[in-house]
């Protein structure tokens, strides 16, 4: 009797993370990125979330299905709409700018940026282009799929945005 009971506390202990995974719309399929103290380029097209900040630059965001996710939002700029294509620009000169796209697709891009800082979850694409490295002035580094960090490429990179093989 006290086996059946283990193993019923057990199923119970194990299901649970998993109906709260499935809940929260959790998929095999993502990766994730993470881009530390960049300069240059940095462009996403994730189904999925983005977390950042930079210091000077341009950043760009598409929301192609505004009915999809939590949208997109930016602090510490001013962000100027196009409406034609869902996008809002924010050019930031002074400071830092924080933004965040929340829950759906997303098309970013980051450009003549510095200080560029975020964490992407999902699954889809980037292309990297860091600024080159100069004596005593790295371009940045990243990381996917919580790999080793590496140097930001010099030339634009395409990098995939999906689950490691295996899981």
């Amino acid at each position: 009797m006290r086996r059946l009971v283990w193993l019923t506390v057990l199923a119970i202990a194990l299901a649970v993370p998993a109906v709260g995974y499935a809940v929260v719309g959790g998929s095999s399929a993502d990766g994730t990125l993470s881009v530390k103290n960049g300069i240059g380029r940095v462009y996403l097209n994730i189904t999925g979330t983005v977390v950042g900040r930079m210091g000077k630059g341009y950043i760009r965001v598409t929301d192609p299905n505004l009915n999809d996710g939590q949208g997109f939002q930016f602090t510490g700029c001013d962000a100027i709409p196009d409406k034609t294509t869902n996008s809002e620009v924010c050019h930031n000169v002074d400071g830092v700018a924080r933004f965040k796209a929340i829950g759906g697709n997303y098309r970013i891009t980051i450009y003549q940026a510095s200080g560029i800082f975020l964490s992407a979850v999902g699954h889809g694409y980037a292309t990297l282009n860091g600024a080159g490295d100069v004596t005593n002035n790295p371009d940045g580094t990243y990381s996917v799929n919580d790999g080793p960090y590496k140097s930001l490429p010099d030339f634009l990179t395409p990098v995939p945005l999906a689950a490691p093989d295996g899981g």
